[in-house]
């Protein structure tokens, strides 16, 4: 009886730092998703067909680089909530993407990508307007595209269908304070 007790005990022990390692992960930016350890084996056989129910991976630590900060996020959504592999960093698109979303913030939205303002502009474009803060972008924006789900009719679930796409291989995420402080993002999709 005392083997059997000490063995649930030494499995409680491994069970505590296996949870600590998926805490520790997930405020380490390098080691990348939150949760790595966890979607291992569920991701061994690629991405699912729907993402998992109310998916909400806790936002990841910031680099001080907002366009880096955006893609961790969107990568994290893609890998947390869908097993979707992550889209690349669009560095020479992420210029256009500034300049959309100033001139959104002064026009109204994806007014820039529909007037061709700039180019690289990419293939899909996602948007965040009048945020209160870059991090809320980050954090409150993505999810709230995210959390639109999967459907059919782009005009309900557009967002979730851009970040969600197999099809692109990077983003470029821009963004712009307005005259009265709100911060706007654009996310391009190629």
């Amino acid at each position: 009886m005392t083997e059997i007790g000490g063995m649930k005990r030494k499995m409680g022990v491994l069970a505590l730092l296996a949870g600590l390692l998926v805490l520790w992960m997930s405020n380490t930016h390098a080691l990348g998703d939150s949760v790595a350890l966890a979607s291992k084996n569920v991701c061994a056989n690629g991405p699912l067909s729907r993402p998992r129910p109310s998916c909400a991976p806790p936002p990841l630590r910031s680099t001080g680089d907002p366009h880096e900060d955006c893609v961790a996020r969107i990568n994290q959504l893609r890998w947390s909530c869908q097993c979707l592999p992550p889209l690349q960093r669009w560095k020479d698109g992420e210029k256009c993407a500034g300049k959309q979303a100033k001139h959104d913030s002064k026009r109204g939205i994806h007014a820039a990508f529909n007037d061709d303002v700039c180019k690289p502009k990419g293939r899909a474009q996602n948007e965040c307007p009048g945020w209160p803060s870059t991090p809320e972008v980050i954090h409150g924006c993505l999810q709230a595209m995210w959390d639109e789900g999967p459907g059919k009719r782009f005009s309900k679930h557009g967002h979730y269908l851009n970040m969600s796409n197999a099809e692109y291989e990077q983003v470029a995420c821009g963004f712009a304070k307005s005259s009265d402080g709100q911060i706007w993002s654009v996310q391009n999709f190629r």
